[in-house]
């Protein structure tokens, strides 16, 4: 392109000068008709900036989708005016608002220009508007968004200038948290719910979130919203939030990856183990029946090796069977086999389920719903307490006060605990390793040992007798 032609807004338009866009589109198409793509610039509204000859070779180069004005005469409003549209062809037209209504004889369909009384103001204006839209389109085909784009994307793209990325159709945050939420089951699944009621509280509410609106800023954000959580729960809720994101790039929704740069933060803590002096404590305690209960959870979990929450309450009556239990972990799949001591066939007996081993489990419908009641139930067993004469402290509703044992006390202290008095014993690493199903050596790069049973058993055993007072730490 030669010629450069700028126009300005001020004195011609208050002396009636024919310098409009219109006026000016029309010399160059009189004029220079080799030219195939007409472009108007304006420095006070800047809408090519500073690169302007280059993005105008672009716009020759590319030959914009056709992009024109049309009166939309499908249904009048109550006045009899239409309103004014921006065409764009993409396969399929395309129709953006203008904002500006007009009657039939005020619209000239042939030069597609108003006509008439105040026509060329309106004119102007829509050329304007024309112009911002032919521009949007050159940087949408820059970027390499032009041919990826679904319409309704387009049209968003189109009508909101300031969008980096469309929206329309692509799932949101919360979506894609729903998604992973049902691939989940038990205790994971209800993780990934609690961190998705998290995320909603920090956002108000995660379907109205895009991934690209998820950044460094935006993660550092969701984890100082939840001070009163340890430094490890918070970690937890941002592992299962980078697990949606993983989950939304793999899906191809997004190559936002805010992750990349952001290191979340945990902290070492302690294996929580209940001494034994506080564990035969807790055994020789008069109880209800309900706390009873509670304890004698507990005490299992600890008989049978340590076994997780979980896989007790999936157990069966048919996986006990010749004095042994048999099942596979819900976590890992591996198959178990525990020797049924008598301490814990007691415990089994008085529990007696019909759909499940032991009938707690029948009473609710899942065991994280029993698992609450079960760990508020044991925080509060201990030693009644009693008053300075001795006697003993009941509440309103005649219940005894009791000094707990251990107020932060679970149900997974019991595996815990399994492997810490098997330790003290002396008991091999590697048969405890085995036992409660961890591998050995690296955590990474550890190999499982084939061991036998009667190791195992043999193991179990001692912790019981331990527990009860029959054996006694060696040395």
């Amino acid at each position: 392109m030669s010629d450069l032609f700028i126009i300005g807004n001020g004195f011609d338009r208050a002396h009636g000068l024919k310098t409009s866009y219109y006026d000016f589109h029309q010399f160059l198409k009189d004029n220079c008709k080799n030219m195939p793509l007409v472009a108007v610039f304006m420095v006070y509204y800047g809408i090519f900036g500073r690169n302007f000859q280059q993005r105008l070779s672009k716009l020759k180069a590319n030959s914009m989708a056709k992009s024109n004005l049309r009166l939309d005469t499908r249904r009048a409003l109550k006045d009899g005016t239409y309103p004014v549209q921006i065409c764009v062809g993409y396969g399929t037209n395309i129709y953006l608002a203008t904002g500006i209504f007009l009657k039939p004889d005020e619209w000239d369909a042939t030069a597609k220009q108003c006509i008439g009384k105040g026509a060329r103001k309106i004119n102007n204006v829509l050329q304007l508007l024309l112009m911002q839209v032919n521009n949007r389109i050159l940087e949408l085909r820059e970027k390499g968004m032009w041919q990826k784009l679904t319409p309704p994307q387009l049209r968003q793209m189109l009508a909101n200038m300031e969008l980096d990325a469309p929206t329309v159709g692509v799932p949101t945050l919360g979506a894609m948290f729903k998604k992973v939420i049902d691939t989940k089951t038990g205790g994971t699944k209800m993780l990934f719910e609690q961190t998705l009621k998290k995320v909603n509280l920090y956002c108000g509410d995660a379907d109205t979130v895009h991934f690209n609106d998820i950044n460094k800023t935006w993660i550092i954000g969701f984890q100082n919203s939840m001070p009163r959580l340890c430094v490890n729960s918070r970690a937890m809720h941002l592992r299962n939030l980078r697990n949606v994101v993983n989950f939304a790039v793999d899906e191809g929704i997004t190559q936002s990856y805010a992750f990349r740069n952001f290191h979340i933060p945990t902290e070492e803590t302690a294996m929580r183990v209940l001494p034994i002096d506080k564990l035969r404590l807790m055994m020789g305690l008069q109880l209800s029946k309900v706390d009873s209960e509670y304890r004698d959870m507990f005490l299992l979990i600890i008989y049978l090796v340590g076994i997780n929450m979980k896989d007790l309450a999936n157990l069966t009556p048919a996986d006990y069977f010749d004095g042994r239990i048999e099942y596979r972990r819900a976590k890992t799949g591996k198959l178990y086999s525990i020797k049924v001591e008598p301490e814990a066939a007691a415990i089994i007996e008085r529990y007696k389920g019909k759909k499940h081993l032991l009938s707690p489990f029948d009473r609710y419908k899942s065991h994280t719903n029993y698992l609450t009641h079960l760990n508020e139930g044991l925080r509060k067993i201990g030693p009644i307490e009693v008053d300075a004469n001795g006697k003993p402290k009941y509440t309103k509703n005649h219940l005894p006060i009791m000094k707990p044992i251990e107020k932060e006390i679970t149900s997974y202290w019991g595996r815990y605990s399994w492997a810490t008095y098997a330790a003290d014993l002396d008991i091999p690493k590697d048969t405890i390793s085995e036992a409660l199903g961890h591998v050995h050596g690296s955590k990474i790069t550890g190999v499982y040992i084939k061991f036998s049973r009667d190791k195992i058993d043999e193991a179990n055993r001692k912790v019981i007798d331990y527990i009860l007072g029959k054996a006694n730490r060696p040395g």
